[in-house]
């Protein structure tokens, strides 16, 4: 008879290291791996950041040129008005026509900057700001931005005034077809008298001169002066300022990431 003989399986469990190696590698291989993953995501995050601040940068400078060109204007504003208050003042403004309207055109002209917010409103929007690892760029560019709402009230009481009490003279009491082709490109200010080089139309006149306050006319430019200069000294200067401050950490920040790109406006 023949016997058969089953093959021997050895059941000795293995030995407590074993199983201690195994889980060791498995928990190293699943760290590396998040930290890994980890480490991509924050490389991707960076980028964005940096991508951002680059779109930042290029806006600022824009925004600074705009800051020196709107108050260069502006007070080329109220160096009319003193030419005019001047002639006022000496009684002899009916007698200075044509700088009249030379200073009315540039001083009822509406000059603010404008803010430069698409690349401000991308790093709020899309968390990148969480992204720029400099605490101070981050803080500044949370206060350039809040600069933005003061500005639009500020355009909006000077304008709106400009609305009330400017446009009504401009359009009653100035003959418009050669109101509308004098400019500030057609005169300029010389020893605090208004050069004109422009032909100027034969017995130039205020319309119903005889009837025209003149007083009340000084008194509401000296108004807008005055609002213009709080602007001025309470809002434009301060975020000209903040923005080249902005712009100087922003420049830094580029340059340490190797990612700073110089373009020409």
């Amino acid at each position: 008879m023949e016997v058969h003989h089953h093959p021997h399986v050895p059941n000795n469990p293995k030995p407590w290291k074993e199983y201690l190696i195994e889980g060791l590698m498995i928990f190293v291989a699943v760290t590396l791996g998040y930290g890994a993953e980890n480490m991509r995501e924050h490389y991707i995050n960076k980028h964005k950041g940096i991508i951002s601040v680059q779109n930042l940068y290029k806006d600022l400078k824009e925004d600074s040129v705009n800051y020196v060109n709107t108050i260069k204007s502006r007070n080329f504003q109220d160096s009319c008005f003193e030419v005019i208050s001047n002639l006022f003042e000496e009684k002899i403004i009916k007698n200075e026509i044509p700088s009249v309207y030379a200073a009315h055109s540039s001083i009822s002209r509406r000059i603010l900057p404008i803010m430069n917010t698409m690349a401000l409103d991308q790093i709020k929007s899309s968390g990148a700001l969480n992204y720029i690892e400099d605490e101070e760029l981050k803080e500044m560019i949370q206060s350039y931005s809040g600069d933005e709402n003061g500005l639009k009230l500020r355009e909006q009481r000077e304008f709106s005034f400009i609305d009330r009490m400017v446009d009504p003279i401009t359009t009653s009491k100035f003959e418009y077809k050669y109101f509308q082709k004098i400019g500030d490109s057609t005169f300029k200010i010389l020893n605090n008298k208004i050069i004109i080089n422009y032909a100027i139309p034969a017995k130039l006149k205020i319309i119903k001169e005889n009837m025209f306050d003149w007083d009340n006319y000084l008194s509401i430019l000296g108004m807008l002066r005055t609002i213009r200069k709080s602007t001025d000294e309470s809002y434009i200067i301060p975020t000209q300022k903040k923005c080249n401050k902005l712009m100087v950490l922003v420049r830094k920040y580029l340059e340490e990431n190797n990612s700073l790109i110089e373009q020409n406006l």
